[in-house]
């Protein structure tokens, strides 16, 4: 069974470098709940004290702290993608935390290969609930620090991120724009059966083998929704309580309990992100129940990281695409 650890792939694409005082750029702020214990969350401190909306992003999956410090570089590396600074004027940009993994931190390891211990506490509050109501109390506690102008604010969720974003928008009714980038539709786990399939269409195994696979597979899933709170049990490296806490509920049942502009964007080269032949389906229902309030785009040569892959020569060039699609999610908002 193939399986690929698509946090480590993030951070080898995505690495944006600042400088050592990177954190002096930002505001931070720390809060206290009892379910969920210490929250955190950061905005720049560039024009703090203007009247603007808000954007928030979620990045993906993994336990690295959002700018995570790396000793050897002596510098810091964002999860999530450093785009959204060329909007900190336009928009109170909020990062937030994860359970027990504070925003910033030092990590171990060089080379895209780091690691960040990982604590009980993070394998008991790990899920998509924490994650959504640790969201939405940000929102609010923001709307109360901050001057926020509440006719707009965005959630962007990117990959697990954005399985989360709808999720916060349910609850939190504040919220008036949703983003998905590069997150599955249909259940996350649905992912590795696709990939069995593909990989026995495409001639690398036959479809004996891939039948076995998926067998495997769903025994695997089977053990894990027999025993979802279990947070010492693990299957391809994180605990069952994680897995079956995303797959609770689908981002497109949450979607379509939404009456809000969505956005969803996706890469047509995405195979191990978050499998466009998942992500597809929203576009499917959405046109099924009738629903005019999402935008479905793919950008067909764009990757799990909003990059194009375009081959040359047998050489494969990666470009930038996220400067178009911020910019175009940000004049989405505006329409």
């Amino acid at each position: 069974m193939k399986i690929v650890n698509t946090y480590l792939l993030l951070l080898l694409t995505n690495i944006c470098f600042g400088q050592t005082d990177f954190k002096q750029q930002f505001k931070m702020f720390s809060l206290e709940d009892k379910k969920l214990g210490k929250v955190e969350f950061c905005t720049f401190n560039s024009t703090i004290d203007k009247k603007k909306p808000l954007m928030i992003f979620i990045h993906g999956s993994g336990n690295l702290p959002t700018f995570h410090y790396i000793p050897s570089l002596k510098n810091y590396s964002w999860s999530s993608f450093s785009e959204v600074q060329n909007y900190k004027d336009n928009y109170h940009v909020i990062f937030v935390n994860k359970p027990s993994v504070p925003l910033f931190d030092t990590v171990q390891g060089e080379n895209g290969n780091y690691s960040y211990s990982i604590s009980e506490d993070f394998n008991q509050k790990y899920s998509l609930e924490w994650r959504a109501k640790a969201t939405s109390l940000i929102i609010n506690q923001a709307t109360k620090l901050l001057p926020v102008d509440q006719s707009k604010i965005v959630v962007i969720g990117h990959s697990q991120g954005g399985q989360v974003a709808p999720k916060v928008a349910l609850i939190n009714k504040k919220v008036t724009h949703v983003v998905l980038l590069n997150s599955n539709s249909l259940n996350h786990l649905y992912d590795f059966t696709l990939q069995e399939r593909l990989a026995s269409f495409k001639g690398e195994q036959s479809y004996e083998q891939t039948q076995q696979n998926i067998d495997s597979l769903f025994s695997d899933y089977k053990r894990i929704f027999s025993d979802p709170n279990n947070v010492t049990k693990t299957w391809n490296n994180e605990t069952y309580f994680r897995w079956a806490s995303f797959s609770d509920e689908t981002p497109l049942e949450n979607m379509l309990k939404l009456k809000i502009p969505i956005y969803v964007i996706a890469g047509g080269k995405d195979l191990w992100g978050s499998f466009i032949m998942n992500t597809d389906y929203v576009q499917i229902e959405f046109l099924r129940y009738k629903k005019t309030n999402l935008t479905y785009l793919v950008y067909p040569n764009a990757n799990h990281f909003l990059q194009d892959e375009i081959t040359e020569n047998g050489k494969i060039n990666y470009i930038n695409i996220k400067p178009k699609i911020f910019k175009n999610i940000d004049e989405w908002t505006n329409k």
